[in-house]
């Protein structure tokens, strides 16, 4: 229940703080006194989005707040879900900004829009004039339509199903799709691991090869080399050793006379050896190198093949064309598994849609059941609001696939006189009847869903008289179950009212202001006097005022 509303710096309002009691309040004014200034400004802590135009003074913040009784509502999941702080009183507030920023609170906890448009939706319902256009949406028919089902705890399970049946076909389209892409490029995949695989890449080493095949391409100039180097060393004339074995014989000689002259004969002696050993070591290479045309050609061409792959893979060593080809050898395991995949995908989404087809069955079982009950009722109201001959049909036509609410597609068909054709409710319905048709429609829904609070901002256009004095009384009933305010300009409904709110305009230091008050017995007689008369007060006025406040 909407308990108290303060806006402050908000189009014409400087500062207004209202309350409200149970039962069924109504809020009358001149025209352009601000009526529809104070709904807007509701809007906003509903979630509404807004723009720096509302702000009375520029310099300043708007603030919106709003209090709802919530002790009876099982709200505390929803608070505890978003990490808010749960209190019976609960307050909605919303801050904009001079720069044109908003923010939004719910208890002083910072929240996104979102988070506080969920929760004033299960708070307040608000009808405005041209709400009257959902009576041609199929989602509002079918809130109809469930709300008389209590189908809500189906509902949602439904909607849980079909959730994850959507998620399922996407994933089961996504993975179809890869699986054609990667099919159509198989025999690439295949020829180019192919290609990696053969050159047996585990066992390449691309330095080692180009520096046997720089040692094979020179090989007769290293070979001349090594011989000469022998030749040099082992030569019996003038040979390195046989000169050097000449030294050592010489320091043989003197190597007693000094330890200077033993040393030399040692290095000497170390130089013959290391002399010997190269003289051994170049013999072994000079054996061991061969002039192969065959291993040139097989080095090159193994060259040449890894310099192409790097150049088609873009890699710089074979390490790296190692995990282009493990790449390739994933991407051919995936192809071969796709299969398993999609089967086990497939059977998932059977199962879904085995479950969705069920419930959706339930679902239609019980709308059917329900719709002649709310015929009946929406008739029975429209009876009591003059409209007799009229007559309001809902079909239930099945949908080819699921949706989130089943596989319903509901109809409203509405004639608002006898011998007219059915048709859609805004073809063949006037403003009045419109107004009427949604009063019945909203009654029922408050019936059924036992909303907190509803607003009516002038449901009544189009009606006058005795029918507005009807739609006063439906309105008085439906306060029985839910908080009712009704915005109006007729008296026949502001007397029916059990609180009466006045909306009036005043002058402060030549600035308009909006205000709004709570009426007095006198005060309110005054007022509705005024609304059958104007504003001049006769005193029939005032006696028929009295007569309808009653």
């Amino acid at each position: 229940m909407l308990t108290k509303i303060k806006i402050k710096n908000y189009a014409l309002i400087s500062e207004l703080e209202v309350s409200f009691a149970k039962g069924f309040s109504v809020i009358t004014g001149e025209t352009g006194a601000g009526k529809s200034i104070i709904l807007g400004a509701l809007g906003l802590t509903l979630g509404k989005r807004v723009d720096t135009s509302v702000l009375k003074n520029l310099d300043e913040k708007c603030i919106i707040e709003t209090w709802f009784e919530v002790k009876k509502m099982g709200l505390k999941s929803f608070f505890r879900q978003n990490d808010l702080d749960y209190e019976d009183e609960t307050i909605l507030r919303r801050e904009i900004l001079p720069s044109g920023k908003s923010r939004a609170f719910i208890n002083d906890s910072p929240v996104s829009l979102a988070v506080l448009k969920q929760l004033s939706e299960k708070l307040i319902d608000v009808h405005s004039q041209h709400q009257t256009l959902l009576l041609n949406q199929n989602s509002f028919q079918l809130l109809v339509v469930d709300s008389n089902a209590k189908n809500k705890t189906i509902l949602d399970e439904y909607s849980a199903v079909y959730l994850d049946y959507i998620s399922i076909s996407k994933e089961l389209q996504s993975l179809r799709e890869k699986e054609m892409k990667m099919k159509g490029d198989l025999d690439y995949f295949q020829f180019q691991f192919k290609e990696l695989e053969e050159l047996n890449l585990d066992n390449i080493n691309e330095i080692e090869l180009e520096k046997e095949l720089d040692l094979l391409n020179n090989s007769e100039e290293i070979k001349a080399s090594l011989s000469n180097s022998i030749e040099l060393i082992d030569s019996e004339v003038g040979g390195v050793y046989s000169q050097i074995q000449e030294i050592e014989n010489s320091l043989s000689r003197i190597e007693n006379s000094s330890d200077s002259f033993l040393e030399l004969k040692q290095r000497i002696t170390s130089v013959l050896i290391e002399i010997q050993d190269i003289k051994n070591e170049a013999e072994i290479l000079n054996e061991g190198v061969v002039y192969n045309p065959e291993r040139i050609e097989i080095i090159t061409d193994s060259l040449a093949n890894l310099l192409s792959l790097h150049q088609k893979h873009r890699t710089s060593s074979v390490a790296e064309l190692v995990e282009v080809r493990n790449q390739l050898d994933e991407k051919l395991v995936t192809v071969t598994g796709f299969d398993l995949a999609i089967e086990k995908l497939e059977s998932k989404l059977q199962a879904a849609q085995k479950l969705l087809t069920n419930l959706a069955k339930k679902l239609t079982d019980s709308r059917l059941k329900v719709i002649p009950i709310i015929e009946k009722n929406i008739a029975t109201m429209l009876g009591e609001l003059s409209m007799e001959d009229s007559e309001l049909k809902i079909e239930l036509t099945e949908r080819e696939d699921f949706s989130l609410s089943g596989k319903d597609s509901v109809s409203f068909l509405f004639r608002a006189n006898k011998g007219s054709n059915l048709s859609q409710i805004s073809k063949v319905a006037s403003g009045g009847e419109l107004s009427r048709l949604m009063l019945c429609i909203k009654n029922n829904l408050a019936l059924n869903n036992a909303l907190p609070t509803l607003i009516f901002d002038e449901i009544d256009s189009g009606v006058s008289g005795d029918i507005a004095a009807k739609m006063g009384e439906m309105m008085r009933d439906i306060s029985n179950t839910s908080q009712v305010i009704s915005i109006t300009h007729l008296a026949q409904i502001a007397s029916k009212g059990k609180s009466h709110y006045f909306v009036y305009k005043q002058v402060v230091n030549d600035f308009t202001h909006t205000n709004i008050k709570l009426l007095s017995e006198n005060e309110r007689v005054e007022e509705v006097a005024k609304m059958l008369s104007g504003s001049k007060v006769t005193d029939a006025a005032v006696e028929n005022a009295k007569s309808l406040l009653g």
